[in-house]
């Protein structure tokens, strides 16, 4: 999907990208119910310019950029994947971020993406009483090649992220 919009007299195709988070629990004597993605991480829209760079969507959802990579506000959403675990009140949890993945595109080209940190400083207890559960934000950056190699698109991909109980 390519979208068009006017950002100070010039004209910029943008990228939207949206990831699908897997997750992973490793619970011993049955501490850790449930882990479930309570939202997919997103980085809206965004065009780049002949050299590339990063987009970042940190843990509390503020989104930044570096290079020559330029946000755009076309109505699409960017936030960062929120996970909720169900586990006994007290129980001390970890996170491990999986590999670097790679997200492709709609209309051709690949982009690294690189998970980032947690909200919660690692390892944290979980608070909530089940069937509460303790909500766990996860940001991540984004490195954007070169128009020529990234052309404007959807990009998608999934990565994984650990629970594990201490």
């Amino acid at each position: 999907m390519m979208g068009i919009t006017w950002l100070k007299q010039k004209q910029l195709p943008a990228m939207i990208c949206t990831v699908t988070c897997f997750l992973f629990s490793t619970a011993a004597a049955a501490q850790i119910t449930a882990v479930s993605t309570a939202q997919q991480l997103s980085f809206g829209a965004f065009s780049q310019g002949n050299s590339g760079g990063t987009v970042t969507v940190n843990a509390s959802g503020t989104r930044s950029s570096t290079g020559d990579v330029i946000l755009v506000n076309m109505g699409v959403s960017y936030f960062p994947a929120i996970f909720e675990v169900e586990a006994a009140q007290g129980t001390i949890i970890n996170i491990v971020n999986g590999p670097d993945v790679p997200l492709n595109g709609s209309n051709g080209g690949s982009m690294q993406l690189h998970i980032g940190n947690a909200d919660q400083t690692l390892p944290f207890v979980t608070t909530a009483t089940p069937p509460a559960r303790t909500s766990v934000k996860i940001g991540a950056t984004l490195t954007v090649g070169a128009r020529a190699a990234n052309p404007p698109g959807n990009y998608s991909g999934t990565f994984s992220v650990t629970f594990i109980q201490e």
